[in-house]
């Protein structure tokens, strides 16, 4: 699995290769429609880079607000599941200790194999088994008291809100953008450094390092929106980090 620095690296390496390579294809064979570093161009320069910057901008927010609200979801998971467990302190000894063996179990096969499904885009229904008996324990317990009967209720309004935030986290393993976004990127980032290609430059070098910089640029932006367009997947995926903590939370008490 690729780590974080390796991705950039290799994201930036792809780019700047990629745009010399468009620079020496258009310079050696394309010639006869290089353009005269002109008011002209530099204005057509300036409307290309603001709309393409624009587009960059809003779909690189757009992923990293995907991403952040991915794991917030992931957050008020566990937040959740602590509290359901926390609230079989109310019941007997018996029923309290079913119900946490319940939810530890469930828990552990989240962790251990719903989590690594979901990075590759792929869910098994299996794994929600010890949950959904411990839904049934909880709708066919007899209240013993009024704080029993209290407890039921909040837990069952828990477990309603849980399964909306499951349903969250397992619907969002695949990628923010589809297709057709991604297939506009990256020919866009194609006509970008292609039109910079074809300007008249005195010193080639000075063009090579101007090229060669805006590839570095392209790709660190693409290099954000790459690493944030898959919340559970990739090198900075999102990782069951809050769940492991209740668990060892849960065996202080």
């Amino acid at each position: 699995m690729f780590t974080i620095p390796l991705t950039l690296l290799l994201v930036l390496v792809i780019f700047v290769v990629s745009a010399l390579i468009i620079f020496f294809i258009v310079q050696k064979y394309l010639s006869f429609i290089t353009i005269d570093d002109t008011g002209h161009a530099t204005i057509f320069s300036f409307a290309i880079g603001t709309i393409f910057g624009l587009t960059l901008a809003v779909i690189t927010v757009s992923t990293w607000q995907n991403y952040q609200r991915i794991n917030s979801i992931v957050v008020q998971e566990a937040t959740t599941l602590t509290t359901i467990y926390r609230s079989l302190d109310a019941f007997q000894p018996e029923f309290r200790d079913q119900g946490a063996q319940l939810l530890t179990s469930y828990v552990k096969q989240v962790i251990a194999n719903e989590w690594p499904l979901m990075g590759k885009d792929q869910f098994d229904d299996q794994y929600f088994a010890d949950f959904h008996q411990f839904q049934l324990l909880m709708l066919r317990h007899n209240p013993l008291n009024n704080a029993e009967l209290i407890a039921q209720q909040e837990e069952l309004r828990l477990i309603s809100e849980y399964y909306r935030l499951r349903l969250e986290r397992v619907t969002s393993s695949k990628a923010a953008l589809d297709y057709p976004m991604t297939l506009t990127l990256c020919f866009g980032a194609f006509v970008f450094i292609f039109y910079h290609s074809l300007y008249v430059m005195t010193k080639r070098r000075h063009h090579l390092l101007m090229i060669s910089l805006l590839a570095v640029v392209l790709g660190l932006i693409y290099f954000l929106i790459l690493s944030y367009n898959t919340p559970l997947s990739g090198p900075n995926a999102i990782q069951p980090v809050e769940l492991n903590k209740i668990l060892q939370l849960w065996k202080i008490f």
